[in-house]
């Protein structure tokens, strides 16, 4: 797969999947557009590709600096071809004690902010006639009722349907529209969230034995932005090493009866 001539932007590039997915489609060709709420991270990742890449600091939940990022891609380059929605957020804790400040937090970068990364990229394809790819980060928490995450599950799950409506409104400009849903990812943000002894839990409802990599979800993201996938919108590709065919969440406590054994979890949030 190689991607000469066309111009991808990557949100959430500050973090391992976007870092990994902005550095592959750097070396298939990409000239590629980091962005991040963390500008210093997005510019170090940026460094390290070389002159085919520019990075940009961006609050993907503020309208204007999202429409500021989009016209800036567009005076530089002159198009924009590939979009990878990425800029997530998460926080673990139960119905009974997640705050609504989490809450609103998690429907504001996970859903909000890519709802606006995603409609700003495609309301300039549109504009300049350009076939384009967009590709969102959903997660398999929306298909897979994941305790203790109800905010982030929640989040994910409006993003499916969202990927769905953009597709089917979109395929008519020659613009296709998918999500990856990764499991559990090894990245600074599922690190800071799983407890002690919840990751050998995860592991042993994934049938391929091992966590996922950054690498891992970037390649499928690479695909589902290509021509290979000419054919592709409106899906939802699971990345996860079958965990979610067991469909057992990143926690099993039994909350079917009081006093049940529950994993002591680490109370963090973070992006991806």
């Amino acid at each position: 797969m190689r991607y000469d001539g066309q111009v991808a932007v990557i949100t959430g590039a500050a973090g391992g999947i976007g870092g990994a997915t902005a550095h592959l489609l750097a070396e298939r060709g990409a000239t590629v557009v980091l962005a991040d709420l963390n500008g210093d991270g997005a510019r170090d990742q940026a460094a390290k590709i070389g002159p085919s890449a520019w990075a940009a600091g961006c609050d993907t939940t503020d309208p204007d600096q999202v429409d500021g990022l989009f016209d800036t891609v567009v005076d530089r380059y002159g198009r924009i071809d590939l979009v990878f929605a990425n800029a997530g957020w998460g926080s673990v804790g139960s119905v009974l004690d997640t705050s609504f400040d989490d809450w609103r937090r998690a429907f504001d970068v996970n859903v909000h902010g890519t709802f606006l990364t995603a409609r700003a990229a495609a309301v300039r394809m549109v504009r300049h006639g350009t076939p384009g790819s967009i590709v969102v980060t959903s997660s398999t928490g929306a298909v897979v009722p994941t305790a203790m995450m109800a905010a982030y599950c929640s989040a994910k799950a409006s993003l499916n349907m969202l990927v769905a409506v953009m597709a089917y409104e979109l395929g008519a400009h020659d613009i296709r529209v998918n999500a990856v849903l990764p499991g559990v990812v090894s990245t600074p943000m599922t690190q800071a969230i799983l407890a002690a002894g919840a990751e050998d839990h995860v592991l042993s409802n994934v049938p391929l034995g091992r966590l996922g990599v950054p690498a891992d979800v970037a390649r499928t993201v690479c695909y589902l932005l290509s021509d290979e996938a000419a054919y592709v919108t409106g899906t939802a590709l699971v990345v996860d090493g079958g965990g979610a065919i067991p469909g057992a969440g990143w926690y099993t406590n039994d909350f079917r009866r009081r006093g049940a054994t529950t994993w002591r979890l680490q109370r963090s949030r973070g992006a991806r």
